[in-house]
Parts: C-alpha cells; sequence; structure tokens
C-alpha cells in the first residue's frame, strides 16, 4: 500500500492491517552533530548504501512499508561543551525530538501506548523518543527528569563502561579493524545502574540492552523477571554467527522473549557479517541484505518470529548492505524495507509476524505501563525537564 493509500485508509476510521515498527532510529541526527546532513522531511535522501552521514529515513517511505511506529533515539549525550553535563545534553536532545515532531506533521511524539494507537488510527508516525546511552543518569531523580523530557526508552550503556554498568567488549576494536577477539566484559550492572532499572520499571519505561556486557543484561533481566515486565535489545546481530559481545547471544535472546520483550534487528552491514556456509541458500550473495535475512532467521529460530523486530539504526552513521541478493537496490534508505521483508517472507518469516510486529510492541509497551506506579508516575511528570541555562531552549 501507498503512503497515500495508508492515510486514505485510515481517514475511514480503521487501523491498518500491516504496522511494522523500528526500535532504533534517528531523525535528528542533523541536529545533534554539524556533519550530519538531512533528516525527515528535509529533501536530502542518500540512494547509495555507502554513506554514513546523509539522511537514510522518509517519511513516505516509512508510511508505504508499514512503519507508523519507531523509537526516536537520540545520539549518546556526551560531554560536549564546558558548562554541558551529560543529563543536560540528554535533556536537550529530547527537547530537540519533540521540537521536530512539532515542525513535522507528518511525526508525533507520544508519551504512552494510547497515544501512539491515537497517532497511528489518524496516518501519522508515532515515535517514542529514546535515549542511547545513560552517561547522564546518576539517580533515580535524573530518570524521572528525562522521563517528564520525553524518554520512554534508554539504553543503559553504550561503547564505555559507566557507572551504571559494563559495555560490550571491544566495540571501538571491530568498528574500527574489524577483528573479532572473543573478549567478554565481566562487568556487570552496577548498584545506581539497579536504582535506575527500579526507577524506569516503576515508570513503565522500556529498558534495552543493546551494547551491554553479557553480565549488565544478566543483572537486568534478573530485574525484569522478578518485577514480570518485558525489555529489549534493539538493535544487534546473532553472536552465533559474528562472536561478539556486542551482538546477542541465543540464550540471552531467548530469556528477552521469554519475558515478552523483543529483539531488534540492524540494518548495520557491519554487525551481520560471518554468516556460516551452512545457513546459506542457493543463489546467496554475501555482503548483501541476505546476511541481514540469515542473522535474523537464526534469531527466529531462538527467539519464535513473532519476538524479533527492526532495529535499524537508521541515521546511526552505519553503512548499510550492498546491491543483490533479496535487495536488488541494497539497503539505502527507508524505501528499501519493503524488499527486505519481502526477502524474509521468501526464506520463511511468516507474513503475519512482519506485519504484526509494531502491535506486539505496543501490547509489550502496555504491560510495562499496567506495572506501572502511579505514585513514581505522579512525581516524575512533576520533574523540571528543561537542560541548564547554558542551552538556551525555549521548552
Amino acid at each position: 500500500m501507498t503512503a497515500l493509500g495508508v492515510v486514505l485508509t485510515l481517514a475511514l476510521g480503521s487501523e491498518p492491517n500491516r504496522l511494522t515498527v523500528d526500535t532504533h532510529l534517528h531523525v535528528t541526527m542533523a541536529r545533534q552533530v554539524f556533519f550530519f546532513s538531512g533528516e525527515p522531511g528535509s529533501r536530502t535522501l542518500t540512494w547509495s548504501t555507502r554513506p554514513k552521514t546523509t539522511n537514510q529515513v522518509d517519511g513516505d517511505q516509512m508510511l508505504s512499508s508499514g512503519g507508523q511506529l519507531a523509537l526516536a533515539t537520540i545520539f549518546p549525550p556526551v560531554r560536549l561543551r564546558p558548562g554541558r553535563t551529560s543529563h543536560d545534553e540528554a535533556l536537550y536532545q529530547l527537547w530537540q525530538v519533540r521540537k521536530f515532531c512539532r515542525e513535522q506533521p507528518q511525526f508525533a511524539c507520544v508519551g504512552t501506548a494510547a497515544e501512539a494507537r491515537a497517532a497511528i488510527r489518524k496516518g501519522r508516525i508515532a515515535l517514542l523518543p529514546s535515549l542511547e546511552g545513560g552517561e547522564g543518569i546518576d539517580s533515580a531523580a535524573d530518570v524521572d527528569r528525562v522521563y517528564a523530557a520525553g524518554a520512554r526508552s534508554v539504553t543503559l550503556v553504550h561503547f564505555a563502561t559507566t557507572h551504571l554498568g559494563g559495555a560490550a567488549a571491544d566495540q571501538h576494536t571491530y568498528n574500527v579493524f574489524s577483528k573479532v577477539t572473543g573478549v567478554l566484559n565481566p562487568t556487570g550492572l552496577t548498584e545506581t545502574g539497579r536504582e535506575v532499572v527500579e526507577r524506569m520499571f516503576q515508570l513503565g519505561m522500556i529498558v534495552d540492552l543493546s551494547h551491554a556486557s553479557d553480565e549488565t543484561s544478566r543483572g537486568v533481566l534478573e530485574l525484569a523477571e522478578k518485577h514480570g515486565v518485558p525489555v529489549i535489545n534493539s538493535h544487534g546481530g546473532a553472536r552465533a554467527f559474528l562472536g561478539m559481545e556486542r551482538n546477542i547471544p541465543d540464550d540471552l535472546a531467548a530469556r528477552i522473549a521469554k519475558g515478552g520483550g523483543m529483539v531488534g534487528m540492524t540494518a548495520s552491514d557491519h554487525q551481520v557479517a560471518q554468516v556460516p556456509d551452512t545457513v546459506k541458500w542457493e543463489g546467496y550473495v554475501p555482503g548483501t541484505c541476505d546476511d541481514t535475512i540469515a542473522h535474523w532467521k537464526h534469531l527466529a529460530d531462538v527467539v519464535t518470529p513473532e519476538r524479533v523486530t527492526l532495529g535499524s539504526d537508521f541515521n546511526g552513521m552505519i553503512a548499510r548492505p550492498r546491491p543483490g541478493g533479496e535487495c536488488p537496490d541494497g539497503i539505502r534508505n527507508t524505501g528499501d524495507l519493503n524488499a527486505l521483508y519481502d526477502g524474509l517472507v521468501k526464506h520463511g518469516i511468516p507474513k503475519e509476524a512482519i506485519d504484526g510486529m509494531g502491535w506486539r510492541f505496543l501490547e509489550m509497551w502496555e504491560v510495562l505501563e499496567q506495572r506501572a506506579d502511579p505514585a513514581a508516575l505522579g512525581e516524575a511528570k512533576a520533574a523540571d525537564p528543561r537542560p541548564n541555562s547554558a542551552f538556551n531552549v525555549a521548552m
């Protein structure tokens, strides 16, 4: 269905049959780093799989593939300028996401699953603001402030071990040298990390285990299982094929799925390499989206197809699969997702699993909301979402 067809269908009052979700999508990268070019709604869109710093996201393209739901991820809130703390960077970038939604009528920033469903019925793309990296969160009070600023998901750690917990080992080594050592980071969830995760659960927020060490992931899963709430791993590949800690191992993927969570598959060609010959099909082309499909199929076998979702990392400064295989044009931008989905169906992923991944994500979020503490929510909603005066923003 075309984007216009989606809008016309929804105008008649019915919900779309297909609702996909992207659990890791950057829409405001150009507002966060000076060297990135373009964003949804601009006239800049790459038509090559190689550019890492040119916009890869378009609203009409997302609608054409059923993509009316995404986690709008902000860049890690590292301390960039004097007088700007990591926490204030996070609040500022969350403000930028809200500003983007005010300026782009095709998109709607949402704070609840009900708001997401309402936006979808109106033909808009529902964005859940998401914070990648908890460097700026030191306490439960900081969680409240990022919640008040719109965040509904937090990736606890990014490229470096922090006061919250251990990050996956060798991320820089692999990103720069493509070298897999098999080393694991023994650092797990810290006491501060436990406090932060507990507060997120009280607020019905989504905890994302991407980039975390195995020990950090286990610590979070123990808390999640204790509280009976789901978590996600928003964007990655299968460690069974590419053996770096950044990719998810089968046992942790299975625990996430058992708890009602979801595992997201990245569009980064770098992270879905080293597919073994034993799982390749006739005509398989390495370096193309065939690698993505193979990693996706493996995780689907581990957690069931219904628990795997897209976590593209579009605009996350990644290179995407080149042309060939099941995606003749490669994965250049969001317009090539239908070819990827068709390839998945061709190779055994049920179409119903693709078409319904967004609805299942909303159901997962609703479980978190049902477990939330009303008193904690009241405290968080009253928190101050403004960064310090060095940012000079009008809320």
